[in-house]
């Protein structure tokens, strides 16, 4: 018996040699791997930011191809997001999301595994090189006080290092294929006549761009209630102008009407556009690339020595759900001129 216990005091002590050391051991574990794909930064910067292409080159999306995923109102960019769910025990439940971007030269994503309290973070760099574009994969693994989990820190990199690499060869494989190759916005410009018209708006912000839509999709289903109400016509399709670049977004949503109702109510406010100059972008694309449009408006100005006048709008001139791809989807960006 007395042998026992000697057993029993050893293994405890073992144990508890185990997790003393364990507590000194680093709270957080590195993984960073990069591979060279011969393509132009904008073209892999595209594919890592499109949520919708991961199955095809994430390694741990192709574990259970039975997975159930669920994506957000975005796939693309700041914002887009999915969560997943699987009874496959190693690929378990949890939510991704793209939390920053710096286009064309870098992608930060949150990952929140199920029963994790605090997100892992995951960031792809981008940089130019003569063989074409090196991206550097990096996630920073967060390992809290728990001293078994520091242990297992100690071997974070040999366990998913090959998932990293694996993940990044058939990124540059199907990039380089042309497999992943990612279709681009198509714009036209014209400089143009717009006539005057009158609008019922609503001045409103969205946190973030992924709020956008919830916030206009609100906002335009209570000015459609004041129009039926007052029995007035809609007269053009649903714009909004926005006074931030940048979040917070701070946008006006409107609808053109015929006439001004008899009065307004709650923050439904009516505004009269008079007619000018404008140019304007017809911009075929997600509405989260819009900003190329705004971009090419810019150039314009400065190429042909005109200047803004006033706020510029976007004129949503098509259904999303009325096309099979957000690039078939057209956009007018107005801006007024001098």
């Amino acid at each position: 018996m007395k042998k026992g216990m000697r057993i029993l005091i050893w293994i405890a002590g073992i144990v508890a040699l185990f997790l003393l050391i364990g507590a000194f051991l680093p709270g957080t574990a590195t993984i960073s791997r990069s591979a060279t794909i011969q393509a132009p930064a904008p073209t892999v910067y595209n594919v890592i930011t499109d949520l919708t292409t991961y199955d095809a080159w994430m390694t741990w999306n192709q574990v259970d191809t039975a997975m159930k995923k669920e994506y957000g109102p975005l796939t693309r960019g700041k914002g887009a997001w999915y969560t997943w769910s699987s009874e496959n025990w190693k690929v378990g439940d949890g939510k991704l999301e793209i939390t920053d971007v710096q286009p064309n030269k870098s992608v930060t994503t949150a990952l929140l595994f199920g029963g994790a309290d605090e997100p892992t973070l995951a960031n792809w760099e981008l940089k130019d090189t003569t063989n074409g574009t090196q991206i550097i994969w990096t996630l920073n693994a967060d390992l809290g006080h728990n001293p078994i989990s520091r242990w297992f820190g100690l071997f974070f990199d040999n366990m998913m290092g090959p998932d990293f690499e694996k993940g990044l060869a058939q990124l540059k494989q199907k990039i380089e294929s042309g497999e992943l190759k990612m279709p681009e916005p198509k714009m036209t410009l014209e400089e143009i006549n717009t006539p005057a018209f009158q609008a019922l708006s609503i001045l409103d912000t969205a946190a973030v761009m992924s709020d956008i839509g919830p916030v206009l999709q609100k906002a335009y289903g209570e000015i459609g209630q004041l129009i039926g109400t007052a029995q007035l016509k809609v007269s053009g399709t649903p714009l909004a102008w926005y006074f931030t670049s940048g979040e917070p977004f701070v946008l006006e949503a409107a609808i053109p009407v015929d006439k001004a109702p008899a009065s307004t109510t709650g923050r439904i406010k009516w505004k009269s556009i008079p007619s000018g100059k404008a140019v304007v972008v017809h911009f075929y694309g997600p509405y989260e690339e819009s900003h190329l449009a705004y971009a090419r408006i810019q150039e314009w100005l400065q190429a042909n020595n005109k200047k803004a006048s006033g706020t510029p709008y976007d004129v949503y001139v098509d259904d999303p759900t009325t096309k099979k791809s957000m690039y078939e989807v057209r956009t007018d960006i107005v801006q007024p001129i001098q």
